[in-house]
């Protein structure tokens, strides 16, 4: 699970959004006006309100200021610290509501940000120290989260950290533009922004702080810290979770660290308060078998920890994920079968744990395959209580995991009965994360498992009891969920007045025309030209990276509808509407672009010229020319060369201009010298068609394609064999996929799927016996029914894509256009309903997208290929096939 997405689900229950930009949320901090007599300015970003004095600025950089606060405090804290920086003359920065305070302080908020809520800029080092010394006395008591990145003024809630005061940008290593200082030398260089303190070799820091910096560099654990720390087994802002050593004893056990004044909850509650809680609540279970046992609770530094017995079987969530046949190609009777035996025990164990607890006057309150600790003998037990609720209280703290939270607001024991019916349905379909974006999956989930597993007669009805759920209105109306149903089923619900698209069809066998159709009509319906950020809702990525480019902005999905033959059906003036907003967005952008296919100017311009407007398009390659010589760039197809020189390909093909060939040349030269230079290469490097060689080998091979020269084959050749070292090959199944040494990965974006396509290609050119082996391989991976996410980088819709890309036009292969079919298929588990159309989650499930890389827009191209035998499912991939399925 990526962490960090939680704080971007606050503000909207459909999509991602910004944090704390929901208007309920915005309890605004006041600050008083500035002074008469200086010349003060006053600017609001949406996160932090900048109160900055005009007739002194303040360097570009130097050691800053970062002032902590709590909850409760914040505003108190921001009235003294204002009154200080107005009367003194320093400028400032703070928080500007409480919503934005809340998600920067949330329990998967960012680690390194987390606790800054005043930032204060010294105009010189003497300042600095009259600022530590005054404002600390003057804050005493006040303070909140310790700030990980910065250097703590004494006991204070001060902390300072070296880095820019006026925003400054440079290219990183990667090529992508971040926040800047400069050395000694005049040379910008990123300013690191880690969730540890450090400041750049070259800084000589102050003498005051000289002190805090050697107490720093010496500081270890306490000599009476009672365990030996042997790894870390999660992270969150809360603190961590760790594998432990008793000193005494030897016996391994798990330590839950919690932070003061961080991990706030919903109700303002803190890591602290959570875990004081739990502790009590494991005091009172501590004769339960099926709850993981507790050894005690200590505090050492400013934080506390509960000692927790060591249950050494893994997690429930990981042992399903292993054993589950659907995760396999072929799986047979045998094994769905063992396998339901298996997991109808442990949920049947589960089930009798939550009764235990209720019967003792307890609500779990975070029930998840996460928190079902498997021992070695196949007994379970149940872990992480710090939301648990006693059966005399009222409320619930709304922390728990999404996929086992339900949508309404229900009682405590009735929450955990839904989670119960979640954990029953997750070992067989993971996808109970859906069921808060359209509450009528939960029917499609249970039949599924029905249909694929031999549970007992009724099962399916009492996982329904369970989950007790009732219609989706932040979804839609009644009869436009019905409608949706209908489409994503196949049945008969039509309303006549719908057009030619949304015809009848056989009972049960859907139209996939009329899917495609209302795809994207849902995608059309979301669009937001009013806002300034974002024109389609999509990944967080819109609000950290681009809302523009390819992969997750407009560009993207405007490319993908037009791809697909669903463009214009906006009408001209929407479409228009539309073309306009982004053009805007590209020329009055203030940051620097990013350059890349998919992550910047590149891909815009692509995208423009495919959607008609060139004269646009080659503006915006000229606006991404001067810096794309730059030696930072990455070599990648993504954000980098790779891409980069394709493009150039590209519009050479088009106009015949001869410049866009010689610097496609000149980008690849590039790429072949850091091919086939050992010291170039790192001792990890990414793989896959999007950041690894197989991007490389896809230039080449075009290259080859326009200049017959086979050097470029070789190439290719050689990035392809360095791709396919990143893979490993299971022999339980003979597949291949990506290793990236945590998991092993098939899709199209960073797995063996994207290599398959570039392998592909290669080979209508050049045989290789292993590079066949390899695609046949990479071809079974992508069989598997199951896929926890929908989306065309990263998901099943990718693989979809390489299943059609595969397709050949000298002959039908009856297997794969049944592979092709069910996989299509598939992808009906992931539909949702979205006012009478359907809409699909992005990555992590929590909420909607409809962007290219990870939502509607990409699947919705991905299907297109299906039908169309000329569409590539990417850029720059070609299609060999001349038949056509519908």
């Amino acid at each position: 699970m990526k962490l960090h997405y939680f704080q971007y689900c606050l503000a909207d229950r459909l999509f991602y959004d910004a944090p704390g930009s929901r208007e309920a949320d915005r309890s605004p901090y006041t600050c008083p006006a500035p002074p008469a007599g200086r010349s003060w300015s006053t600017s609001d970003d949406g996160t932090w309100i900048h109160r900055m004095r005009q007739d002194r600025q303040p360097p570009p950089q130097g050691w800053k200021v970062h002032v902590s606060a709590n909850l409760k405090s914040a505003q108190k804290v921001l009235d003294i610290t204002s009154e200080y920086c107005l009367s003194a003359g320093i400028s400032f920065k703070f928080l500007s509501h409480e919503g934005v305070f809340l998600a920067r302080n949330a329990k998967y908020a960012d680690r390194s940000a987390s606790g800054k809520f005043i930032t204060i800029y010294p105009a010189s080092d003497d300042e600095l120290h009259a600022i530590l010394n005054e404002l600390s006395e003057r804050l005493d008591g006040l303070g909140g989260p310790y700030i990980l990145s910065d250097l703590r003024w004494k006991d204070s809630p001060l902390y300072v950290r070296y880095g820019a005061f006026t925003i400054r940008y440079v290219r990183n290593e990667r090529g992508e533009p971040v926040p800047a200082i400069e050395d000694p030398l005049g040379r910008l260089c990123p300013d690191r922004r880690d969730p540890v303190f450090s400041f750049p070799d070259w800084v000589r820091p102050p003498h005051f702080l000289r002190p805090l910096l050697e107490e720093r560099s010496a500081s270890g654990p306490p000599a009476d810290f009672p365990f030996v720390i042997r790894s870390a087994l999660h992270f969150s802002n809360g603190g961590g979770i760790y594998l432990a050593e008793d000193r005494a004893s030897g016996a391994q056990v798990v330590l839950k660290e919690a932070r003061p004044h961080a991990a706030l909850d919903q109700d303002g509650r803190d890591a602290i308060a959570r875990l004081r809680h739990e502790y009590d609540i494991l005091t009172q279970l501590a004769d339960v078998d099926a709850v993981v046992g507790l050894h005690g609770r200590f505090t050492a530094w400013e934080h506390e920890f509960l000692v927790q017995e060591y249950v050494g079987g893994g997690t429930l969530s990981t042992e399903m994920a292993r054993r589950n046949p659907l995760a396999r190609p072929d799986p047979d009777t045998a094994a769905k079968a063992d396998f339901t035996r298996w997991a109808l025990d442990i949920t049947a164990q589960v089930e009798r744990a939550i009764e235990r607890l209720h019967d003792r006057g307890i609500a779990f309150g975070d029930l998840h395959p996460g928190n079902v600790l498997l021992r070695d003998d196949g007994r379970i037990a149940l872990a992480d209580f710090e939301v648990a609720t006693r059966g005399d209280e009222d409320g619930h703290i709304g922390i728990g995991a999404p996929a086992f939270t339900p949508p309404d607001r229900r009682g405590a024991y009735a929450a955990d009965r839904y989670a119960l019916g979640c954990v029953k349905i997750a070992p067989f379909l993971p996808l109970t994360m859906l069921c808060a974006l359209d509450t009528g999956t939960a029917r499609s989930l249970v039949d599924a498992v029905e249909d694929l597993f031999p549970v007992p007669a009724g099962w399916g009805r009492d996982v329904l009891a369970d989950l007790d759920l009732g219609p989706s209105p932040w979804a839609g109306t009644e009869e436009q969920m019905a409608r949706s149903t209908a489409l994503i089923t196949g049945a008969e619900h039509r309303r006549p007045d719908q057009g030619d698209d949304r015809r009848p069809s056989a009972s049960g066998r859907p139209d996939w025309l009329a899917i495609e159709a209302s795809i994207a009509r849902a995608i059309r319906e979301s669009a937001t030209p009013e806002r300034p950020d974002r024109l389609f809702p999509g990944d967080v990525e819109q609000f950290t990276t681009s809302a523009l480019g390819l992969a997750h902005g407009a560009a993207g999905v405007l490319y993908a509808l037009a791809a697909s033959g669903h463009g214009r059906h906006a009408g001209p003036e929407v479409w228009d509407m539309w073309e306009g907003w982004l053009l805007r967005r590209v020329r009055e952008q203030r940051t620097p672009h990013r350059l890349g296919f998919y992550d910047g100017l590149h891909g815009i311009a692509y995208a423009l010229e495919e959607i008609g407007l060139r004269d646009e398009a080659l503006e915006t390659l000229e606006t991404a020319a001067p810096d794309e010589e730059h030696d930072a760039l990455a070599d990648g197809l993504f954000g980098g060369r790779s891409g980069i020189a394709l493009n150039r390909l590209h519009f050479f093909r088009r106009l015949g201009d001869r410049s866009l060939l010689d610097a496609a040349v000149n980008h690849a030269q590039r790429l072949a010298d850091r091919l086939t230079d050992p010291a170039a290469r790192g001792a990890r490097e990414a793989a896959g068609l999007l950041r690894g060689p197989s991007g490389s080998a896809l230039l080449f091979v075009h290259l080859y394609r326009e200049t017959g020269d086979h050097g470029y084959l070789d190439l290719a050749h050689q990035a392809l064999e360095r791709d396919l070292r990143s893979c490993v090959r299971l022999e339980r199944d003979d597949t291949l996929l990506v290793d990236d040494g945590q998991r092993t990965l098939p899709y199209v974006a960073d797995g063996s799927a994207g290599i398959g396509l570039v392998l592909d290609e290669f080979l209508r050119h050049r045989d290789h016996p292993p590079f066949t082996a390899a695609v046949a391989r990479i071809r079974r991976a992508a069989q598997p029914e199951l896929g926890i996410f929908p989306m065309l980088f990263q998901g099943n819709a990718g693989l979809l894509g390489l299943l059609t890309h595969l397709r050949r036009a000298d002959g039908h292969d009856a297997h794969l256009e049944e592979l092709i079919t069910a996989k299509r298929d598939r992808l009906r588990w992931h539909m949702v309903g979205l006012r009478g159309e359907i809409a699909f989650p992005g990555d992590q499930l929590l909420r909607l997208s409809m962007d290219l890389a990870t939502g509607s827009a990409g699947i919705l191209l991905a299907l297109a290929a299906v039908r169309d035998d000329h569409l590539p499912i990417l850029p720059f991939l070609t299609r060999a096939t001349a038949t056509s399925t519908r």
